[in-house]
């Protein structure tokens, strides 16, 4: 079969979309499936486009055998207003509308979103082509940018939801990376039938509990007897990470506690200035790591992090939570009680969810599980138990098998296999 995708995001990129897009796409190349990406040049989460690939306007590459057309688009360097998130959507839009005219022929379209402009994209794309186009939804573009205050206006949020709901209508099929998902869209109008649930992945190869001496501790300065407290990611609006600032500044006089961020973001240069603006001697900000070392950053803390504004009540469950599992650590959620996030925590029992945007209240839950060893130990195991159990790479992928499978022949059938559904429940 001859897939072609469309998403902004891809490798040499390490976090968020990335990976899974990357991943998925050697995964079909190696079932024999011919596989071409329409992406951008890479730029997240430094916002800030990649040495090696400045100042083009078009660029083929072949990785890991995958033809690989990269297109220009509008990078702001904080993407913090909606005229600039627009025209960095957007310009992304037009640039793989127009590299996929001169690409094909192929049988399926699959779109990764957000941004929905990208989901245009492919629907003009499927138009002109005459193939049908799927959409994975990472994310409700409209519910993130009035959670974040990128949106406040009502109409501009009515005008978002429209589109979406253009785009969703006329896909054949819409992957969802969680039940939360499957319920809105189902409420916003969206045919049931087509809304299909499959997951991201752990690593859970790459990414295990370390036992024994931690090589990038010591190198951090981190003492056996001091403990970690760690995020890594993106620092963007989303994280409000500042929220992690002020509470590290609350224990500045607890010697034994260190705080570390690990990570890019339109937000990173907003919180090193915090962080020398207090003084904190006990705060570790770091720029990302290589990948080999994932295994002993993620093993070297005692508690990770996950943090997001009040007014974020994710329908998704973040891919760093399922990182965080993977990785046997237990983990304090700085979320909203509503959050699909929070629901995973609870039901796998792997960590404390504890009120957002209030800095006593995550270093009440840091002091908590800093205070009771088996707490800890018995969290970090339930959440690598749930994570073997539900989010292993090799179970999502053979979901997607099934998925793609149906049109695998004249590229003309339509349908979900069962097997591709309920990969979390």
């Amino acid at each position: 079969m001859r897939i072609l995708v469309v998403g902004i995001n891809y490798a040499p990129e390490r976090t968020a979309v990335a990976p899974f897009t990357t991943g998925l796409c050697e995964h079909l190349a190696s079932k024999g499936h011919e596989v071409t990406v329409i992406t951008a040049f890479p730029y997240y989460p430094e916002w800030r486009v990649l040495d090696g690939y400045r100042g083009r306007l078009f660029m083929r590459e072949v990785v890991n055998g995958i033809p690989i057309r990269r297109v220009w688009h509008f990078v702001p360097r904080r993407a913090s207003s909606l005229l600039q998130r627009l025209a960095h959507d957007f310009s992304y839009a037009v640039s793989a509308f127009f590299a996929g005219l001169f690409v094909g022929p192929f049988d399926i379209i699959y779109c990764s979103s957000p941004p929905p402009a990208a989901a245009l994209s492919a629907f003009l794309l499927s138009r002109l082509k005459r193939v049908p186009y799927v959409i994975k939804l990472t994310d409700l573009a409209s519910d993130a940018a009035l959670a974040t205050g990128i949106v406040k206006n009502g109409f501009k949020v009515t005008t978002a939801r429209a589109i979406e709901r253009f785009v969703y209508d006329r896909s054949k099929e819409i992957v969802c990376l969680c039940q939360g998902f499957i319920d809105k869209l189902t409420k916003r109008g969206i045919d049931r039938a087509k809304l299909h649930l499959i997951t991201d992945w752990a690593d859970t190869e790459c990414v295990r509990p370390l036992t024994g001496a931690n090589p990038f501790r010591d190198a951090c300065g981190v003492a056996g007897s001091q403990f970690l407290v760690l995020h890594t990611g993106n620092m963007g609006k989303k994280q409000d990470l500042l929220n992690m600032v002020r509470s590290a500044d609350l224990t500045r006089f607890t010697t034994d506690i260190v705080w570390m961020l690990i990570g890019q973001g339109e937000e990173r240069e907003q919180i090193e200035q915090e962080i020398r603006r207090r003084n904190l001697g006990n705060f570790r900000l770091m720029d990302l790591q290589p990948m080999e070392l994932l295994r002993q950053i993620y093993s070297a803390a005692d508690v990770l992090v996950l943090n997001q504004k009040a007014t974020v009540e994710d329908a998704v469950i973040p891919s760093k939570l399922l990182t965080y599992m993977a990785a046997g650590r237990p983990v304090v959620a700085a979320i909203s009680e509503k959050s699909e996030a929070a629901r995973y925590i609870r039901e796998a029992n792997c960590g404390l969810v504890v009120p957002p945007e209030n800095p006593a209240a995550l270093v009440q839950g840091i002091l908590e599980l800093k205070q009771d060893l088996m707490l800890r130990k018995e969290m970090g195991m339930n959440g690598r138990a749930y994570a073997e159990v539900h989010f292993t790479r090799d179970k999502v992928l053979q979901c997607y098998d099934a998925f793609f499978r149906p049109w695998s022949g004249d590229g003309k059938q339509g349908g979900l296999n069962k097997e591709a559904t309920l990969v979390a429940q």
